[in-house]
């Protein structure tokens, strides 16, 4: 992943953080818990390699 990807990331999840507020209507966005785990899990995974690459390449 790329700088541009951790910024879409970031807008994201400035979005779901105003649906979890109620600043948006949550009937609008029905799959916003499967886009935040998916995210969540792609950050993971990202960092993950990313330590492993620090420590074994």
């Amino acid at each position: 992943m790329n700088d541009e990807d951790f910024k879409n990331i970031e807008k994201i999840q400035r979005i779901l953080k105003y649906l979890y507020n109620g600043k948006l209507e949550i009937e609008a966005w029905p799959n916003a818990l499967e886009l935040k785990t998916s995210l969540d899990k792609m950050i993971n995974e990202h960092n993950e390699y990313m330590e492993h690459m620090k420590h074994h390449h």
